[in-house]
């Protein structure tokens, strides 16, 4: 399947849900990376899996800021 033909389904299914904006392949990718995370994956183990090198700053662009009160470093220090 291109990334094109990827896109064009992401696209139409967010439609046909409801969802606005603009919605891609890489709304996949990066809703997978912010999902893993939340989740407790590792960062290696997210980047390996989505196909980014050990250490890369560009999968941090992927991951979505998590709540800023449920999801605080500070939280139990």
């Amino acid at each position: 399947m291109t990334a094109e033909a990827v896109a064009d389904v992401v696209a139409r299914i967010a439609a046909a849900a409801g969802l606005e904006g603009r919605w891609s392949g890489h709304s996949l990718r990066r809703g997978f990376a912010t999902a893993a995370r939340r989740d407790g994956k590792t960062l290696e183990r997210i980047g390996r899996h989505g196909g980014w090198a050990d250490g890369s700053r560009a999968l941090l662009g992927y991951l979505e800021e998590g709540d800023r009160w449920t999801d605080n470093p500070v939280t139990g220090l």
